[in-house]
């Protein structure tokens, strides 16, 4: 493919859903002949700002905190979608999210508003909320606030 084609693919891919880069650059690769011409490619399209992580990040934030998911689960699925870790991190931090507050609601509205009364009990929430996301003192406030 030459960079004209390779170019009216990657918009083709970007038209039908929005890539992180890392994964449209490992797409792009399969189809080109040549590693320079991914490269121009890529840059082309950052310029355009049709692939943008930065924004990308910041709508699965809000898709991942609307479902109640804390910080460890939400880093790890965008990992997963090959996002850059650091960015993934610095947007994260400059997020005005309670994370104490959402443990709360989550379970609140899993376990309803009772106390765990043993502790078979406070682990299945404590299990609960670590599969959602949410770290180890977020959770002991939570269940001792």
């Amino acid at each position: 493919m030459n960079n004209i084609e390779l170019y009216d693919f990657a918009i083709g891919l970007l038209a039908k859903r929005d890539y992180p880069s890392g994964e449209l650059r490992r797409r792009l690769k399969r189809e080109a002949s040549n590693e320079e011409s991914v490269e121009g490619v890529m840059e082309r399209l950052l310029s355009h700002h049709y692939v943008d992580d930065h924004r990308l990040i910041e709508r699965e934030l809000n898709k991942q905190i609307n479902k109640g998911y804390g910080p460890n689960r939400i880093k790890q699925e965008l990992r997963q979608k090959g996002l850059d870790s650091l960015l993934v991190e610095q947007v994260i931090e400059d997020l005005d999210v309670d994370w104490f507050e959402l443990c709360l609601k989550v379970k609140e509205k899993k376990f309803a508003d009772d106390a765990p009364q043993d502790a078979k009990e406070k682990a299945k929430v404590v299990r609960y909320l670590q599969y959602r996301g949410h770290s180890m003192n977020v959770i002991m406030d939570v269940l001792n606030g």
